[in-house]
């Protein structure tokens, strides 16, 4: 045996290939946690859409659905209201004609109008949630505008509603033979009696949260038909 005992060590070699093992495995955990978390994030905004979605809907769907209210109960009140509710609540003002409730325009993304007469209670809110006195006349004006869902009340300064849209589009379901229902659905342009709408088809295209390499920037258009209530068989 040797005066001096040898001393042994991790050779430079070793070192080297323990550290790019190390520096391997922690690039797959780096990858993993990435990835989860760009799924978290994608999850998270779909699920954002789909909330802005179904506010859009539900919001339209409620406000088209009173297009021609009136609240007629309200006549027999002692004393009845003076003039009386009816048809001929919504005079001639500006686009509207005598009892017209109903209005829209075409284009690159249509405009939709809709008046009714507010009633007690939150039965006929407004599109932007509000409750309006009773038996005033009520118009309210969709339009999409810089990406951004909008609603004018009256008139006044349009309010975004969701934000993340590109487009609205709207047909209008005719019953141009007054048999109660929809016989065909139209642009806003090719409605010749407004008075004979039934009903309403309202289509939302929505911005691709995803987009990007390999997504297209806007994803497939939702839609909701709906009875106008004054029509409604």
């Amino acid at each position: 045996m040797d005066r001096f005992s040898r001393q042994t060590g991790i050779s430079l070699v070793s070192m080297m290939i323990a550290m790019a093992i190390g520096l391997f495995l922690l690039a797959v955990l780096f990858d993993i946690w990435y990835s989860t978390q760009a799924t978290f994030g994608n999850e998270r905004d779909l699920t954002k859409l789909q909330n802005r979605e179904r506010l859009a809907l539900t919001i339209m769907a409620d406000t088209v659905h009173s297009a021609g209210y009136y609240p007629n109960y309200l006549n027999y009140n002692i004393p009845p209201p003076n003039p009386t509710y009816s048809p001929d609540s919504f005079t001639a003002s500006g686009a509207f004609a005598l009892d017209q409730y109903l209005l829209g325009t075409h284009g690159t993304s249509d405009t939709l109008s809709v008046r009714f007469v507010a009633d007690t209670g939150t039965s006929t809110l407004d599109c932007l949630g509000q409750q309006e006195v009773t038996g005033t006349v009520v118009v309210n004006t969709f339009s999409v505008n810089n990406g951004d869902l909008q609603c004018s009340v009256n008139g006044a300064t349009v309010q975004t509603i969701v934000s993340g849209v590109n487009n609205l589009s709207v047909l209008y379901g005719v019953d141009p033979q007054q048999t109660g229902s929809p016989v065909q659905y139209v642009t806003a342009n090719k409605v010749q009696n407004w008075l004979l709408v039934r009903s309403v088809d309202i289509e939302l295209t929505f911005d691709n949260p995803l987009s990007g390499p390999g997504q297209a920037a806007t994803i497939t258009p939702i839609n909701r038909i709906v009875a106008l209530m004054q029509k409604a068989s």
